[in-house]
């Protein structure tokens, strides 16, 4: 875990465009596939079970990374309802992702990203996240996100969530 803190600090102190080895031709297969699988996986979005989420094992553990007060979902089925669906209720559809960066060592890649979606009020939401992720068999089983948390607590506060959806939660809130 040090290793991803001072890996994600050095990266957000020098920028991240150009440093990860996600491109590079001397990583292993394995790092090589993980990256693609990622990759592969913000493609399709951040946003419902189809998307990002669907590469999830069931087991997920997933912490959101806030000062003072972090928060750790056991599983996939809690960090859906419990952790995005806080946010997702409070979208017009996807977040699309724009990933800058992926940093492979072994079975952990670390993904520097920006997201953008529309808010239900028609204002937009655009946020940049580090994601530190840990896959097994190809699927992601453990994350620490790090992410604005003064962007999020704005679309949060500020919009509504859609009818029949996950209210907001202090857990979602870190």
């Amino acid at each position: 875990m040090t290793w991803m803190i001072a890996a994600v600090a050095t990266m957000m102190a020098v920028g991240c465009r150009g440093i990860g080895n996600a491109e590079k031709p001397d990583r292993t297969g394995r790092q090589q596939r993980n990256a693609e699988v990622v990759r592969d996986a913000f493609a399709r979005g951040v946003g419902d079970q189809n998307s990002f989420y669907s590469i999830l094992t069931d087991d997920v553990e997933w912490t959101v990374a806030r000062a003072g007060r972090e928060t750790t979902y056991s599983g996939r089925e809690e960090f859906l309802r419990d952790g995005a669906g806080p946010i997702l209720a409070r979208l017009d559809g996807p977040i699309q992702a724009d990933v800058r960066d992926l940093v492979t060592e072994g079975d952990k890649v670390v993904a520097f990203w920006r997201g953008t979606a529309t808010a239900r009020d028609g204002q937009p939401y655009v946020n940049d996240y580090v994601w530190a992720m840990t896959l097994r068999d190809e699927r992601v089983a453990r994350v620490t996100a790090y992410l604005d948390f003064v962007v999020l607590d704005e679309l949060l506060t500020r919009v509504t969530p859609a009818d029949g959806a996950t209210a907001h939660s202090a857990a979602a809130r870190g």
